[in-house]
C-alpha cells in the first residue's frame, strides 16, 4: 500500500490510536464502538470507525486487514456508506474462536440486517473487495488475496452520485481491537 494513494481519505470517528507505517496503518479500535441501527430495539450505534474515500460511478475497492483474536464481536471490514441510516459493511464477527463467522449487513432507512456464513477457521488476515456496477454492488471476501467468494450482492437507496467507501473497524465489548490495515485499492 503506497501511502501518498491516501491523500483523499477521510476518518469518520477516528480511533486515538492510529500509526501510519511504510507499507501499513495499525489502528486500536477504541472500546464500545460499532455501526448498527436498530430502531425497533431503540439500539443506535454510529461510533464505529471509518476510514474512507469519496467516489463516483464504478469501482472495484480492495482492503487487506491483518489481526489477532478477532473475537468476542471484534471488527475489521470494508464498508459503502450514504449516511448514518443508509450503509453497508462487511467484516469477520464471530461470538468465539470456535464458531468464526463472516457476515454483511445493510442498513436502509435505520433498519440494519444480518447476513453470516461460518468459517472453518479463524483466520489472521482477510481481504474484502467491493464492486459497484450502476445500481448494483456486490461483496466479496478472499483469505489468499487471490480466491474471492461472493458475499452479497445488494442495492443501496439513496445512491445518486457520490458514495463513501472505505475500511472500517469496532470493537462493541468493553476492550479496545487492534488490527492492521494492509491494503487499499480504489480502481
Amino acid at each position: 500500500m503506497k501511502l501518498e494513494n491516501l491523500i483523499d481519505f477521510e476518518w469518520l470517528n477516528e480511533p486515538e490510536n492510529v500509526n501510519f507505517a511504510d507499507k501499513e496503518i495499525k489502528l486500536i479500535a477504541n472500546a464500545n464502538t460499532d455501526f448498527w441501527q436498530a430502531l425497533h430495539h431503540k439500539l443506535k450505534k454510529d461510533n464505529g470507525h471509518f476510514f474512507y474515500k469519496k467516489t463516483e460511478g464504478n469501482f472495484s475497492f480492495v482492503v487487506k486487514w491483518r489481526f489477532e483474536n478477532a473475537t468476542p464481536f471484534k471488527q475489521c471490514g470494508i464498508m459503502a456508506r450514504i449516511d448514518e441510516r443508509n450503509w453497508f459493511k462487511a467484516s469477520l464477527l464471530s461470538k468465539d474462536e470456535i464458531s468464526p463467522e463472516i457476515g454483511t449487513c445493510l442498513t436502509v432507512q435505520g433498519y440494519s440486517d444480518w447476513a453470516g456464513a461460518m468459517l472453518s477457521e479463524m483466520p489472521n488476515e482477510i481481504f474484502y473487495k467491493l464492486e459497484r456496477r450502476g445500481d448494483d454492488f456486490v461483496c466479496y471476501y478472499s483469505l489468499d488475496g487471490q480466491k474471492y467468494i461472493r458475499l452479497r450482492q445488494f442495492y443501496l437507496r439513496g445512491v445518486e452520485n457520490e458514495i463513501k467507501i472505505g475500511a472500517y473497524l469496532a470493537s462493541p465489548q468493553n476492550e479496545p481491537f487492534a488490527a492492521v490495515l494492509d491494503e487499499i485499492d480504489l480502481s
